[in-house]
């Protein structure tokens, strides 16, 4: 079940959200060390505006949101997201540089049509990151946070997914160990705790984060998404917040397409 759009804004903006966007960014970052430069496309697929702010505020940032999860206008300065449907991303292949995904892959409906987009639009070597719950963990075994909804994964699912699409699966590790119901007064003191659960029981994190690059060529299921496109000449829809013509350089990269037909 997708977590409400309202919902997981109002999340991120309560103390445990701000906390939970403090550690994801810092777990990117080592996973990610070198800062994205203006010639990178970054993508955000779910919920990924509160980690951007947080990683680099600077980049060129584009977001779609799942339909079963809505889209929320952005705040002042932000750009909008895109609504998209899961399957059918309004983004050119071989586009994107980093692909980001929060809360867009424990609510898939077809969680193979999502990663297969997520391939299309990668350029060669293109990498992804996913942040999903750990099956393992106690963030998924409540509703508390947007953690606790949908499906949660463990390590083998999440390889033999990314293996099926075409990725290669980099590294992966663990984060948010302390519990979600946790006071907020005793987890900054509790920070050397967290640390040091992180190496004794490394996978039993509340969230798995987990690298994938792009392979090519393509595997076979892949090659027959693209094909079954092109046999039914489906072009891609023009959503209400792409962006608009006059921009040139978002234009060629991104949900530049009119619909054919």
């Amino acid at each position: 079940m997708a977590v409400d759009i309202l919902d997981l804004a109002a999340f991120y903006k309560t103390p445990l959200g701000r906390n939970v966007q403090a550690a994801m960014a810092t777990h990117i970052k080592n996973i990610w060390p070198q800062e994205a430069d203006a010639n990178e496309l970054l993508l955000g697929y779910g919920y990924a505006p509160p980690l951007a702010k947080k990683l680099w505020p600077k980049a060129e940032w584009h977001f779609l949101m799942p339909q079963q999860q809505g889209v929320i206008a952005p705040q002042k300065g932000e750009r909008p997201a895109i609504l998209t449907h899961e399957a059918n991303w309004p983004v050119r292949d071989d586009s994107v540089n980093r692909l980001l995904f929060l809360h867009g892959l424990e609510a898939a409906n077809h969680l193979d049509m999502v990663l297969d987009e997520a391939w299309r639009v990668l350029r060669p070597n293109g990498r992804a990151l996913l942040i999903v719950p750990n099956r393992r963990g106690l963030w998924a075994r409540g509703d508390t946070t947007p953690f606790g909804a949908g499906r949660p994964f463990s390590g083998t699912q999440l390889r033999a997914s990314l293996q099926r699409t075409g990725f290669v699966p980099g590294l992966m590790q663990t984060a948010l160990f302390l519990p979600p119901y946790l006071p907020m007064r005793l987890r900054s003191s509790s920070r050397f705790i967290e640390r040091v659960t992180s190496y004794i029981a490394p996978r039993l994190g509340g969230v798995w984060l987990v690298e994938a690059v792009k392979q090519v060529p393509a595997p076979q299921s892949v090659e027959r998404a693209r094909k079954a496109r092109a046999r039914q000449r489906l072009g891609v829809p023009r959503p209400a917040l792409s962006p608009i013509d006059g921009d040139q350089k978002i234009g060629s990269k991104i949900g530049s397409s009119a619909a054919a037909g």
